[in-house]
């Protein structure tokens, strides 16, 4: 077998995921019999030995894989964490899920208990307040960070997310369309990257439709991604001498607070107030009210963050810093009404 010759090549000669390539290896039921046929003829063609990855396995110290999230509450994670795990499973590796409860404190107890604790690699949802930390970390343990950069030119690791501007911006733009100009956003804390991403989207498309979103801006408010935030950030609004007309949720636990607060105050939606929100719901199809939004494929998100990881883990030579970033597609609702 040559020596550059990897899983992924197999998957590559083959055609399908890394994944697959795996669960045929451990001769899994869940494959296709065209699918195992093909990766066969790869394993053959390129003269690639299973056992290489059982070998890559004995050499993990503990085969276990943390997972630090800021809202284990939240679907949005959730998901993503099955995805992580879903995948790691295929090459013998355990998950530990860690909540951080959005708490510097916390996540960096978390952080250093798992250092302590040998863990092979870690996919951490950061709280932002612990950059400093989490680059030394990645300086000795393999680091994937889901959906959260840090402010740090000495991390090593990669970074995965959706593309929150263009999610934001053209979720802004379906308001401006039905000829919302009083629109409020509510986001997350200012300080991590996401919710800095998603409010530049927002400024964008409200800049072409010469709107301009500043300091001084009324409709906007920002604190925690939780249903708390988006409760509280539409009863400060909608108390407003002009109210808003629409509302962008930067996430969905956000939009469930808000619809929360709608429905305990009798606003209609559309008729007295429309919305649209960033990340999907849960069973939204059961909905009354079923919101415009930005769907993006969380599990895959997490299949992808684990490889990256794994990969770090397995890896016998230096990884550069990599980026990838998850497309969305917007779904429409019954969420919005035309104000033209």
């Amino acid at each position: 077998m040559s020596k550059t010759t990897t899983i992924k090549d197999i998957a590559k000669a083959a055609d399908v995921s890394i994944a697959t390539v795996s669960r045929v290896i451990n001769q899994s039921e869940n494959v296709k019999p065209e699918l195992a046929e093909r990766v066969m003829s790869a394993v053959k063609k390129l003269n690639y030995s299973p056992n290489a990855v059982a070998r890559s396995l004995k050499n993990s110290k503990t085969a276990v894989v943390a997972y630090l999230v800021s809202n284990i509450s939240d679907p949005f994670f959730i998901t993503i964490g099955r995805g992580i795990e879903a995948y790691i499973q295929n090459y013998g590796y355990n998950l530990m899920v860690c909540s951080i409860g959005h708490s510097k404190e916390r996540e960096r107890d978390y952080l250093r208990i798992l250092q302590g604790k040998k863990v092979d690699g870690m996919i951490i949802n950061t709280t932002g307040y612990n950059d400093d930390l989490i680059s030394g970390l990645s300086r000795k343990i393999p680091v994937v960070l889901s959906n959260r950069r840090i402010n740090d030119g000495n991390f090593i690791g990669d970074f995965v997310d959706q593309e929150n501007v263009g999610d934001a911006y053209a979720l802004t733009n379906q308001l401006l369309m039905n000829g919302h100009k009083r629109i409020a956003l509510v986001n997350g804390p200012e300080h991590v990257s996401t919710a800095y991403e998603r409010y530049r989207g927002f400024c964008s498309a409200m800049r072409e439709a010469d709107l301009t979103v500043d300091a001084t801006y009324p409709y906007q408010y920002s604190n925690t991604f939780t249903t708390q935030t988006g409760y509280d950030g539409v009863r400060v609004l909608m108390s407003l001498p002009d109210p808003p007309t629409a509302f962008v949720f930067a996430s969905s636990e956000l939009a469930f607070g808000g619809m929360r607060y709608f429905v305990q105050k009798g606003i209609r939606v559309p008729q007295d107030v429309s919305f649209v929100c960033i990340g999907d719901l849960i069973n939204r199809d059961l909905l009354y009210t079923q919101p415009t939004l930005s769907s993006v494929n969380l599990h895959g998100m997490g299949e992808r963050m684990a490889e990256l990881l794994l990969e770090r883990i397995q890896a016998e030579a230096a990884i550069p810093n990599r980026e990838v970033r998850f497309s969305s597609t917007i779904l429409q609702g019954n969420s919005v009404q035309s104000i033209v």
